[in-house]
């Protein structure tokens, strides 16, 4: 064995306690950052499964083609389309079903009277979309809503709110409707999208409520027919479009969503914790130094001693090396 490994094995041996507080201050930093990078991967990917399956029965998306942008904003809004184009989609040859997607701003109030969300994740109401393959939202408990004033909501928010089915609460759009709960659903496979809230209605109560005039849409879910594919699909359906209206794949949307998720969350998540593991990185890096900087000192004598029996300048050194590699690397190795 190398005369300077032989060196700082030995010294790691005599100095127990000062190796264990290096390589805690390397495992801690690196298992900071490999768990960062780790989570927000995993986060990238459940997303990307929950889409997946939420809109899996959606083959195309009929919306409006131009996007509303304001300052500050990057995925802008998108002008609304009329439920009237259901008919004519319905018409077109290789068209299974198609059913209006109605969205707005839907806070529900919890039973404590306050509200469900705060100032933080979205709150979203919408139409209960009746075709159960288009409806990104799954039926787990109860029934859909069938008179005005009933709603479905997610079982996350639900929960989080103390209500169950049959309680009455209020959802505010801004205006105050004052609703009663009789189902709770599931989107991908979870209680919910994320921390989104999201409460269904009749499509007579999301026009009246949530749209600035009856018989708008955000967009139009379309399922094909069996054999007809996604791209045949969108080809068939822009002829018999209005000007200023599109369609796209249901892969289309369902990345877009992703990807406003991603940048929305995600990256600014991440990129939060990345911060902090960069400052653990650098506290470890200047702990380290200052332990093999006061290592060094209190070696003094040792080092002169060596040199005395006569190790050379080069070995010393190795072992100093030696020492602080043999740390890095199991440090960082279980980090």
């Amino acid at each position: 064995m190398n005369t300077s490994v032989r060196l700082s094995l030995s010294s790691l041996r005599s100095h127990k306690r000062r190796f264990a507080g290096t390589f805690f201050a390397v495992f801690l930093g690196v298992a900071f950052l490999t768990g960062t990078l780790v989570m927000g991967d995993t986060l990238r990917s459940g997303f990307d499964s929950m889409f997946g399956e939420a809109n899996g029965g959606t083959d195309a998306v009929v919306r409006s083609a131009d996007v509303i942008t304001t300052p500050g904003e990057s995925q802008g809004v998108r002008q609304p389309v009329g439920t009237s184009l259901v008919k004519t989609v319905d018409h077109v040859p290789g068209v299974a079903a198609a059913a209006p997607n109605i969205q707005g701003a839907g806070q529900l109030v919890g039973k404590n009277g306050k509200a469900i969300g705060g100032q933080g994740p979205p709150t979203v109401a919408g139409n209960w979309i009746t075709d159960p393959t288009l409806n990104p939202y799954r039926l787990a408990e109860g029934r859909a809503p069938a008179r005005s004033g009933e709603v479905v909501v997610n079982r996350g928010t639900a929960k989080k709110g103390g209500l169950r089915i049959g309680d009455t609460t209020t959802v505010r759009t801004p205006d105050p409707v004052r609703v009663t709960i009789v189902g709770l659903a599931t989107f991908g496979g979870e209680d919910g999208m994320a921390q989104v809230t999201f409460t269904g209605m009749t499509q007579a109560d999301a026009e009246k409520y949530l749209t600035a005039r009856p018989g708008e849409a955000a967009s139009i879910q379309v399922r094909a027919a069996s054999g007809v594919s996604q791209a045949e699909l969108v080809r068939r359906l822009t002829p018999v479009l209005p000007k200023g209206v599109e369609a796209i794949t249901g892969q289309e949307s369902t990345q877009e969503n992703t990807d406003t998720i991603s940048s929305q969350f995600l990256t600014i998540f991440t990129t939060f914790l990345l911060v902090f593991s960069g400052v653990a990185l650098l506290v470890a890096t200047f702990s380290i130094h200052n332990t093999f900087a006061i290592v060094v000192t209190q070696r003094a004598r040792e080092n002169a001693l060596l040199r005395a029996l006569g190790a050379s300048r080069r070995q010393v050194t190795g072992s100093a090396l030696a020492e602080a590699s043999a740390v890095a690397l199991t440090a960082s190795a279980a980090g």
